[in-house]
């Protein structure tokens, strides 16, 4: 003969229950262990970008020394210097020069200097300096201070010096002699 289990439907409903919700669990933590293991569909994509940095790069051309010598008051000599932007940005130049420290500073103080900017075409001479634009304040050679001049890739231009030993120098600076440096500084605009 054969045994049945004595099961009222009290306890077959709670087991059934039971079943149901150890069935509920057991998908809800798959699904937990599934998305955390990364197992769902993804796409990524690339792509790629060219980058470069421009450059400042002015370039001096014409003598690399001004040859003022042997001056006497009333003497005016007449310089160029050709400046190129051979970078890839804008950049604004200044020129200046430094106070030399040895016995002919009172020279260099005493030369007076007017700068131009020539169009082109222009010579630097003294029948055609003026047609140019003035870019600095007349001064001593100590006090040159040219600012803030643009100068766009490749372009270029000529700067016009005219130096001057006046009438009005006394008799303190003849003789001496001195070197002085002058800088030419470009920065991006």
């Amino acid at each position: 003969m054969e045994t049945t289990p004595n099961t009222s439907p009290s306890i077959r409903r709670h087991l059934v229950r039971l079943g149901i919700s150890l069935a509920t669990v057991i998908t809800a933590g798959f699904g937990v262990v599934t998305a955390a293991s990364g197992a769902m569909f993804t796409d990524t994509e690339d792509t790629s970008m060219d980058v470069s940095s421009g450059w400042v790069d002015i370039t001096v051309g014409g003598k690399d020394q001004v040859a003022l010598s042997k001056l006497k008051p009333g003497d005016i000599v007449f310089h160029s210097l050709n400046l190129a932007n051979a970078g890839s940005l804008d950049f604004k130049y200044a020129i200046t020069t430094t106070r030399p420290k040895d016995s002919g500073a009172p020279l260099v103080d005493a030369i007076l200097v007017e700068t131009y900017k020539l169009d082109e075409g222009t010579n630097c001479n003294a029948e055609e300096y003026k047609k140019g634009t003035s870019i600095a304040r007349s001064s001593s050679l100590t006090e040159l201070h040219v600012e803030n001049q643009l100068m766009e890739p490749a372009s270029s231009h000529t700067v016009c010096f005219r130096f001057e030993l006046p009438m009005s120098t006394p008799n303190g600076v003849a003789g001496k002699s001195s070197k002085v440096t002058m800088t030419i500084a470009a920065e991006q605009a």
